[in-house]
């Protein structure tokens, strides 16, 4: 199958909500199996769509890129294919090969759990970006589709039946963002009382207003491993404090996170607000 005929089906896949991974050479030197843009597309079951070059390579590309399916993140990948080197794959091309693996599927959602000032911003900029964007909010003047346009569902109704209703997965984004501490913390004893976790919760807050919403989770009986998964105080230190300034700082943790460069969050460090 051609390069024309795997990228009509990743266009299919994304439409259908499907699952895959696309994987890329890159780069190569001295003799290798595969040639630079060779591309191969892998399916959650393994079977796959053209070629990175065959051999104990494809092999281990193909593994990697089942994780890559599973944990919705990226990776480059450097392979020697020399035989004589530990980190060697054992065939005898002499050459080294660079694969870029990218996952493919519909974009993640991110939930929004407050329309007011900092969610629409985060709502305006996560626009731009590729997300299913679903905003809840109990105030039907802050939850319309007329103030969120281009979002995938707008929920006007109270917070609590609004997570009841919502089945996460672990490529999912949510924002805690509403109007006061109490429902902040009302929408977040509901997420982390769920059987499934989005992959990226975060809750806006000072340091102190969190630390009193861990310490009143904790005595209702939220376990304190579940409550060190929070980002909380949410977003990248960049000093601002306008709302579109706040939403860029959570989107570039949400970003980060994405790509892994980031693994979890420490509470009196690096944190926005």
């Amino acid at each position: 199958m051609s390069t024309k005929d795997i990228f009509e089906e990743i266009v299919r896949l994304r439409s259908s909500g499907e699952e895959g991974a696309l994987a890329i050479v890159v780069n190569t030197s001295a003799s290798s199996p595969g040639r630079v843009n060779f591309k191969m597309l892998v399916y959650p079951d393994g079977q796959i769509l053209g070629t990175v070059g065959g051999g104990i390579m494809e092999k281990k590309v193909i593994e990697e890129a089942l994780q890559c399916i599973r944990n919705k993140r990226s990776r480059f990948l450097h392979y020697s294919l020399k035989e004589d080197e530990m980190e060697g794959l054992g065939v005898l091309c002499g050459g080294e090969a660079d694969v870029y693996i990218e996952p493919i599927g519909a974009p993640p959602f991110l939930y929004i759990f407050g329309g007011g000032h900092v969610g629409h911003a985060l709502y305006q900029i996560a626009s731009l970006l590729e997300f299913r964007i679903v905003v809840v909010d109990d105030r039907p003047a802050f939850a319309s589709p007329e103030r969120f346009p281009k979002a995938y569902r707008v929920l006007s109704k109270d917070f609590k039946a609004a997570v009841s209703e919502i089945e996460f997965s672990p490529s999912d984004f949510a924002v805690i963002v509403t109007r006061g501490h109490a429902h902040d913390q009302l929408v977040l004893k509901e997420i982390l009382s769920k059987d499934r976790l989005p992959g990226y919760l975060g809750m806006i807050g000072s340091k102190s207003k969190t630390a009193r919403v861990f310490q009143n989770l904790a005595k209702e009986g939220i376990p304190q491993e579940l409550l060190e998964k929070v980002f909380a105080p949410i977003g990248l230190d960049i000093g601002g404090e306008k709302p579109e300034e706040i939403a860029i700082s959570i989107l570039a943790e949400i970003i980060a996170f994405r790509h892994g460069k980031i693994q979890g969050k420490t509470r009196d460090k690096n944190a926005a607000i």
